[in-house]
Order: structure tokens, then C-alpha cells, then sequence
């Protein structure tokens, strides 16, 4: 029998506030730099309904605990846990693409060595690492996503007396659309959940601390993105805080550059090994089989033109994270709702088909759109 570590509210509360803020966060300023007050409201009703439908994965592990794969794949059938399968794969590739990209503009920076082969070297190096097994342990990771918040915190105060009201005046609807994705992509922790739950023992107790991990994430959100927007405007780099630099030198270069090194590079290195488990649990595969179709497909597609840290964000958000965050946590919700009574939240029939159908028409409208 596992025996699960018991968690305190603070403790399980920590957890999902550190998984959501992390390296994605940065991307967020650049994806809403032309939307103003309106890619504000739109983070914040992003994390309300993917508050929501963490609830509705809440209410799954009570009722039928797993994984989100296995929940599933019980409540939808083979189809739906192959599904979720297929998205967190997407989710997971996005954010390798992401950190790819992204470290290479940060290494490029601090080096002077061309974008291109820095992130090669990180990928080199990271996918080394994690073939050898040595992961970061879970502490270590959210000690580091902590060490992270608390410079995004300082880069936050910094920038919040720079804002210029005509910075956040702009509003071009296609940013506002667009941007969508990246701020899924910030809010998608929903397997945290369910261990969440074991952790404490308690529904009421979880239901707190899932709260409390989405509202404390969804006002950060907010002021991070009005701070760098609104001082930088059109002009705010895709990793936002590689901007400091020019207003603050060394210590800029350390607030805006190491840190966020740091926390893709464990990123890397996490969802690196989640994805290369769910592979091999998938399909029985070898361990460097595994690893194989874990690494070599994000440098493929980073290679074939996807070399923007924002645009794999969105990617990862919209093709990714609609699914698993949003449309299939609705229907794994409804199916369950039938056969027990709801114990988290309590919500009319209406309003969860009214939630699907917006992240559906999102996920919808964004596959037109590449047409």
C-alpha cells in the first residue's frame, strides 16, 4: 500500500500556487501586450473557470480517486482516458517546445552566443539530465518556483511605478483571443489535484486549499501583467522580465535572466519525466524509447520554425490545456454527477454545459483560426 505524506492547508494550498507559477507566467505580459484592461478581465476569467473545473476534478477524486488519465477513462470510456492522454502530450510537448526556446533567448543574452545554439546546449544538457534519472526532487522544484514568485514579486513592485495609463488603453480583439491560450497554460495544475486529497484527508479542507491556489495565482496574474504592459506597453519582450536589465543592470539581469533559467530548467526536467512515464506506461515502452520520443520531437518542431517561447505557450494552452483543463473535466463531471450526489460544488446542469461549451468554441475558434 502507498502511504501518502498528510499535508496541512498551507502545505497543499503551497503546492498549487508553486505548480501554477512558474516559468509560464512570463509569457503572459507579451501574449496580452496589446490588449490593455481587457487581457486582464480575460486572465481573470480564465482562472475562475478553470477554478471551476479543478473543482470538478476535486469531485472525481472523492468520489473515484486516480489519476486524471484514470478518471478518464472511467468516466469516458478508453476513448476519453486516450484522450486526456493525448492531451496532457500536448501540454507536455508545448512547454518543452516553451522552455527550448525560451532558454535560448535567456543563454543568448547572458552569453552572447547565438540563440540557436544556446538552446541546443540546453537541451543537450536537460534531456541528459533527466535520462540519467537525476530529477529534482518536489521539494527542491517548489523551493525553487518560491524563489521565482518572490523575484516576480520584487520585478512587480519595480515596474508598477513605471505604468503609463496609455499602455493599457490599447485594445485589439485578436490579442485579447489570442492570448486566451497562453493564460490556460498558467492556470493548468488539475493533477495536483486529486494528491491534493490524499494529502489532506478532507473534502472541505481541499476545496480550500484548490481555492486558495487559484484566487492568490489569478491576482498575481493580474498585477504582473497591468505592471510590465503597463510600463512597457507594445514593446514588452516575450520573457517580460528579461526587460529589467535595461532599468536596473546586474540586479535586473539576476531578477529577470537567472532566475527564470532556473525555474524552466526544473520545469524541463519535470514535465520531462512525467511525459517519458506516461509513455512508457502507455505503450510499455523501454525507458530510452521512452526518452527518445520525449526529447526529440520538441527540438524537432522547435527546429522546423516554432522558435517563440510565447507562441509554444500557446500552443500547449489552446491544444492542450482546453481539453484537459476545460472540456473534458466538464463532461468527466457531468457523467459522474449522475450516477453520486455532489460533495465539492454544486453547480446547475446549465452552468457546467455553459462551461464546456465556452472552452469548446474557444478550442474551435483557435483550430479555424490556423486555417
Amino acid at each position: 500500500m502507498v502511504v501518502v505524506k498528510k499535508l496541512t492547508l498551507a502545505e497543499a494550498s503551497a503546492i498549487l500556487i508553486g505548480t501554477q507559477i512558474g516559468a509560464g507566467v512570463l509569457g503572459l505580459p507579451y501574449a496580452f501586450r496589446e490588449a490593455g484592461f481587457a487581457g486582464i478581465a480575460v486572465i481573470m476569467a480564465v482562472g475562475l473557470l478553470t477554478l471551476l473545473t479543478a473543482l470538478f476534478v476535486l469531485e472525481l477524486a472523492v468520489h473515484r480517486g486516480g489519476t486524471m488519465t484514470s478518471l478518464a477513462r472511467e468516466t469516458l470510456g478508453n476513448a476519453g482516458g486516450w484522450l486526456m492522454l493525448a492531451s496532457i502530450s500536448v501540454l507536455s510537448y508545448g512547454a518543452l517546445i516553451a522552455y527550448i526556446a525560451g532558454s535560448g533567448d535567456i543563454i543568448s543574452s547572458l552569453t552572447g552566443i547565438s540563440g540557436t545554439a544556446a538552446s541546443i546546449i540546453f537541451w543537450l544538457v536537460m534531456s541528459g539530465i533527466f535520462l540519467m534519472g537525476l530529477k529534482a526532487s518536489g521539494k527542491a522544484e517548489l523551493v525553487l518556483n518560491f524563489l521565482l514568485l518572490g523575484a516576480l514579486a520584487i520585478a512587480v513592485a519595480l515596474m508598477l511605478p513605471k505604468v503609463e495609463p496609455a499602455n493599457m488603453s490599447l485594445t485589439n480583439t485578436g490579442a485579447v483571443v489570442s492570448g486566451i491560450g497562453v493564460a490556460i497554460f498558467a492556470y493548468v495544475s488539475h493533477m495536483v489535484v486529486p494528491e491534493m486529497y490524499k494529502g489532506l484527508r478532507s473534502v472541505e479542507k481541499t476545496k480550500k486549499a484548490v481555492l486558495i491556489g487559484y484566487l492568490v495565482p489569478m491576482g498575481f496574474y493580474a498585477l504582473f501583467v497591468l505592471a510590465f504592459v503597463g510600463a512597457l506597453g507594445e514593446d514588452t519582450p516575450q520573457l517580460a522580465t528579461s526587460a529589467l536589465e535595461n532599468y536596473y543592470g546586474g540586479i535586473g539581469k539576476i531578477l529577470g535572466l537567472v532566475l527564470p533559467l532556473a525555474a524552466i530548467s526544473t520545469s524541463y526536467i519535470g514535465i520531462g519525466f512525467a511525459q517519458m512515464d506516461n509513455l512508457r506506461e502507455a505503450f510499455n515502452l523501454d525507458k530510452r524509447i521512452a526518452w527518445l520520443l520525449t526529447v526529440l520531437p520538441p527540438l524537432a518542431v522547435y527546429f522546423a520554425g516554432l522558435k517563440s517561447f510565447v507562441s509554444a505557450l500557446w500552443l500547449a494552452g489552446t491544444f492542450g490545456g482546453l481539453l484537459y483543463a476545460g472540456i473534458l473535466p466538464v463532461a468527466m463531471y457531468l457523467r459522474t454527477r449522475d450516477v453520486h450526489p455532489p460533495e465539492c460544488v454544486k453547480v446547475p446542469h446549465g452552468v457546467a454545459y455553459l462551461v464546456g461549451a465556452v472552452f469548446f468554441l474557444v478550442f474551435v475558434y483557435s483550430v479555424v483560426s490556423l486555417v
